[in-house]
C-alpha cells in the first residue's frame, strides 16, 4: 500500500494539498486565504454569509502529536465559538492515534460531526491513493512519495553511485516549478533526447534531478554516465527501459579537454541509437556557451540537429512566482529556527531577493547553506550582498575560515580539468612535499562543502562541490601573482599544464594570462618539467596520451604568454619525433598545420611542406570503416591540399566515399529497413549527394530512387521542436499582477510563527 512522506511537504504544499483533496471529497469549492493571521481558518465554504466548511491545515510532522494537541488546545478551540461553522474538518500530517483522535473530538466537539472529521497522516494517505490526480498535480508530493524514493534507492544500475541517489533526493526538497519541466519533458518523449543548457546556476542540474526522479516512477532504470559515452553502451539493457544521464557532458571550463578520440562521433551515434529505442531517454547538461563552443570546435556536433533537442534555461525567464517559490523552498527545507525563518515572510525582505536583477538559484542556495555564520537578520541582506557580487559566497570561506593546506588542497583540484581519483590526488599531494595527515584534514574539511566526494565503481573521485568554486577559484588565483606563483610551483604533471590552456581559453582568460605572465620564469620552469611526464589516470585528460597534442598545447601556451621558452618545447616535439603521423585524431593535425602556416618564424612556415606529408602518411593509416569516418577523412583531406600537395587522397577518399554509398544505397533498395546499413547513415548520405557533394549520377537512378523511397517511408515524422526559451523577461514583467503577488505573499506568510 503506497503511503506519502508528507513531512517532505513545506507549510504551504500542505494546504494546497488539502484544498484539492477537500474540494474532491466534499465536491464544494474551497477559498484559501492570503497572508495575515488565518482566524482559526486555512479553507472555508461559505453559505450565505456564514461558514457553512471550515477546513484547518495544521503541517505539525516536526512538532509531534503533542505539540499539535498542545496548540489546539490552548490557540485553535477557543476560536471556534466565534466562527460557529457549520462544520469543522481538521486535517494533519501527524500521525494520530486513537486516543489521540479522542481527545480531539473533545476539543471541537460540537463543530467536527464525528471523529472521521479529523484527519491525521494514515486518512490524509487513504484520500491520496483515492484521489491520485491530486497527487500527479503536485510535483513534490508526487516525486517524493515512498514507491519513488524506494525504486531511487534499490535499483542497483540507478545508483552505481550513492551519492546521485542522495543528490536527487535533496533536489526535491527544494524545487521549485518554473515552467522548464514541461518543456524538457516533451523534448524526451518527442525525441528520446533532451540537452538541458544554461549559465552557471541557473538549475540545470537541479531540472535533471527531477527528470531523473520522473522516469524513476514511470519504472525506468536510470544510468549515470560520468567519464564517456562508453558506459551507456556498456551498460545498455535492450529488455528494460533505460534513462541515460551525463551532467555537464562537454565539462565545467573550456571544451578543448574534453571529449577524447573519437567521442564526438560516439556521443551521436548513441543519441540517434537512444532517439530510434522506444524505451529509452537520454538526458544531458551543458553550459550553453560550451555548447556553441563544442559545435564550432567538431563538425559532427555542428552538423547534428541541437536545435531540437535543446531546453535552455535561462533566469530572466522565471516569473516572480517561480522566483519566491525557490526562495521559499530553500528556507523552509533548511535548519533554521522558526525565529529566522519568520524573517522571510516580510515582503521587505523577500522582494529585494526575488527581483533583483542578478537571481540565482545557486546563489541563494549556497548562501542560506553558509548562514551559520550571519546573525538571523542578517541572512536575507547577505543573499542581497552575494547576488550583487557573487564572489562574495566563497570570499568569506577562503580568506578567513580555512587554513592555509585547506586553500592547497582547492588549489590542486583546480590544477585539474575535471574530477580527479582520490589515490592520485592523494599521490600528488604527498609528492609536492604535503603529509597525509594535512591531505586528509583538509579534505575532511572541505568535503561536503566546497568540495564533492563520490565513488564511482571502484574508485573515490573528488571534485569541485559546483561550478561556481572552480569560477571562484580562478578568479581567487588571478587576482593575486602570489597566489597564482603558488598554483604553478605546485604542478608536477603534463595533465596539469593542460589545466593551463583550459584556463586561457575559457572565461576570465584575461585575467589569467596577466597574472601567469608575473610569474613567467617560474610557470617556464615548471612547463619544461612536466612535458613528458607519465599521464595520470583521470576522467577528462583524454589527451594526455597524444604526443602530437601535448606539443600542440605547449606552442598555444607559448604563443599566449609570449614565451619563446615554452613555445620551443612543442615545436622540438614536433620537428624532432615526427608526432604528426602518430596523433590522436584531424583535429589536432589541422591546427598544428594552421598554427604553422600563421606562425610569424620562418622556420615554422617552411615546415608546413614536412607536416603535410606526414600528416597524408596519418590518412592513409586511419580507420574508414563508417560513413562518418569517410567524410571527417575527407575534409582533412581537402585541408589538406590547401596546404600542401595531398590531391591523390583527396581523390582516394571520394572514390571511398562513393563505393560506400552505392553498397548502402544497393542494400535499401533490395532489404530496406533489414538492411545492415542504420537509417541515420542513410539520411546523411542522402544529406551529402543532394546538396551537390559528390556526383549522384553515377549511381542508377531506379535504384537511387528506391532506396530514398525507402528510407523516406521508415524516417518516423518529426515532431516540430518546442520552444527552446520560455516568454523572456519583458513577458515575466508585464504578467506580474496582483492575484501573482497575493499568491506569493501568502506562500511566504506561511514562514511565520504559529502558520501551521
Amino acid at each position: 500500500m503506497e503511503t506519502f512522506d508528507l513531512g517532505r511537504l513545506t507549510d504551504f504544499d500542505f494546504e494546497a494539498v488539502c484544498k484539492d483533496l477537500f474540494e474532491l471529497e466534499f465536491g464544494v469549492r474551497l477559498e484559501i486565504f492570503t497572508s495575515g493571521p488565518d482566524g482559526g481558518v486555512d479553507l472555508r465554504h461559505l453559505k450565505g454569509d456564514d461558514p457553512a466548511l471550515i477546513v484547518q491545515c495544521k503541517h505539525f510532522h516536526r512538532s509531534g502529536r503533542a505539540k499539535l494537541l498542545e496548540h489546539m488546545r490552548k490557540v485553535e478551540a477557543p476560536k471556534l465559538g466565534e466562527l460557529t461553522p457549520g462544520r469543522y474538518v481538521l486535517a494533519t500530517s501527524v500521525e494520530l492515534s486513537r486516543a489521540a483522535k479522542d481527545k480531539l473530538y473533545a476539543l471541537l466537539t460540537p463543530f467536527v460531526n464525528s471523529p472521521g472529521d479529523i484527519y491525521g497522516k494514515d486518512e490524509l494517505d487513504a484520500l491520496l491513493r483515492k484521489h491520485d490526480q491530486v497527487v500527479k498535480r503536485h510535483l513534490r508530493l508526487w516525486l517524493t512519495s515512498a514507491t519513488v524514493l524506494n525504486s531511487l534507492l534499490s535499483k542497483s544500475i540507478v545508483t552505481r553511485s550513492q551519492d546521485l541517489a542522495e543528490r536527487v533526493d535533496e533536489t526535491l526538497r527544494t524545487y521549485a516549478e518554473t515552467g522548464s519541466r514541461a518543456a524538457a519533458l516533451r523534448l524526451l518523449e518527442d525525441q528520446h533526447v533532451c540537452v538541458i543548457a544554461g549559465a552557471p546556476g541557473v538549475g540545470k542540474t537541479t531540472l535533471s534531478h527531477v527528470l531523473c526522479a520522473h522516469y524513476l516512477s514511470q519504472g525506468y532504470e536510470l544510468v549515470e554516465v560520468s567519464e564517456d559515452v562508453e558506459e551507456a553502451n556498456r551498460l545498455w539493457n535492450s529488455a528494460a527501459p533505460q534513462l541515460f544521464y551525463y551532467d555537464d557532458f562537454l565539462g565545467q571550463t573550456a571544451i578543448d579537454e574534453k571529449l577524447g578520440k573519437n567521442e564526438d562521433g560516439r556521443l551521436i551515434s548513441l543519441m540517434e541509437r537512444v532517439s530510434r529505442a522506444p524505451a529509452k531517454r537520454f538526458l544531458l547538461t551543458t553550459r550553453e556557451y560550451i555548447l556553441a563552443q563544442a559545435q564550432q570546435r567538431y563538425e559532427r556536433l555542428d552538423r547534428h540537429r541541437f536545435d531540437i533537442m535543446t531546453c535552455v534555461l535561462d533566469v530572466t525567464d522565471y516569473t516572480y512566482r517561480a522566483r519566491a517559490s525557490l526562495l521559499y523552498n530553500h528556507v523552509s527545507a533548511s535548519s533554521f529556527p522558526a525565529s529566522t525563518k519568520s524573517v522571510f515572510a516580510a515582503p521587505a525582505v523577500y522582494t529585494p531577493i526575488v527581483e533583483h536583477e542578478n537571481f540565482n538559484p545557486r546563489v541563494i542556495a549556497v548562501t542560506l547553506a553558509q548562514a551559520g555564520r550571519y546573525a538571523k537578520g542578517d541572512i536575507a541582506a547577505e543573499i542581497v550582498a552575494n547576488l550583487n557580487d557573487p564572489r562574495r559566497v566563497w570570499d568569506h570561506i577562503v580568506n578567513y575560515q580555512l587554513d592555509a593546506s585547506d586553500v592547497r588542497l582547492l588549489k590542486m583540484i583546480l590544477s585539474f580539468v575535471s574530477r580527479v581519483r582520490m589515490d592520485t590526488l592523494q599521490d600528488v599531494w604527498i609528492a609536492s612535499g604535503g603529509s597525509l595527515r594535512d591531505f586528509r584534514g583538509s579534505l575532511k574539511v572541505l568535503d561536503g562543502t566546497m568540495l564533492r566526494s563520490a565513488r564511482q565503481g571502484e574508485f573515490v573521485f573528488a571534485e569541485f562541490h559546483n561550478p561556481s568554486v572552480r569560477d571562484y577559484m580562478r578568479d581567487h588565483i588571478s587576482s593575486d601573482p602570489a597566489e597564482m606563483k603558488d598554483f604553478v610551483s605546485g604542478m608536477q604533471f603534463f595533465e596539469q599544464a593542460e589545466t593551463l590552456w583550459s584556463m586561457l581559453s575559457s572565461g576570465g582568460a584575461w585575467d589569467v594570462r596577466q597574472s601567469l605572465c608575473r610569474c613567467l620564469p617560474d610557470a617556464e620552469g615548471v612547463l619544461e618539467r612536466v612535458f613528458r611526464t607519465k599521464v595520470l589516470n583521470t576522467p577528462g585528460h583524454y589527451y594526455a596520451h597524444d604526443d602530437a597534442h601535448r606539443a600542440l598545447i605547449y606552442m598555444q601556451l607559448g604563443a599566449a604568454l609570449e614565451s619563446q621558452r615554452v613555445h620551443d618545447i612543442g615545436w622540438r616535439s614536433i620537428r624532432e619525433d615526427e608526432v604528426i603521423s602518430e596523433a590522436w585524431e584531424h583535429e589536432t593535425i589541422a591546427k598544428i598545420l594552421t598554427f604553422l602556416r600563421d606562425s610569424e618564424h620562418s622556420e615554422l612556415r617552411n615546415f608546413l611542406p614536412i607536416a603535410v606529408d606526414q600528416a597524408a602518411i596519418w590518412l592513409e593509416g586511419t580507420d574508414l570503416s563508417t560513413w562518418g569516418l569517410l567524410t571527417d577523412a575527407l575534409q582533412f583531406a581537402s585541408l589538406l591540399s590547401d596546404y600542401g600537395d595531398a590531391d591523390d587522397a583527396y581523390e582516394t577518399i571520394s572514390h571511398l566515399i562513393d563505393d560506400y554509398a552505392e553498397s548502402a544505397l544497393v542494400s535499401w533498395a533490395e532489404l530496406g529497413e533489414a538492411s545492415s546499413y542504420q537509417l541515420p547513415v542513410m539520411e546523411e548520405i542522402f544529406r551529402y549527394y543532394e546538396v551537390g557533394n559528390g556526383d549522384r549520377y553515377k549511381f542508377d537512378d531506379e535504384m537511387y530512387d528506391t532506396a530514398r523511397a525507402r528510407v523516406e517511408a521508415a524516417t518516423p515524422p518529426r515532431t516540430p521542436p518546442a520552444n527552446r526559451r520560455r516568454p523572456g523577461g519583458a513577458a515575466r514583467s508585464a504578467a506580474l499582477n496582483e492575484p501573482e503577488k497575493e499568491a506569493v505573499a501568502r506562500m511566504m506568510a506561511t514562514l511565520a510563527p504559529g502558520k501551521k
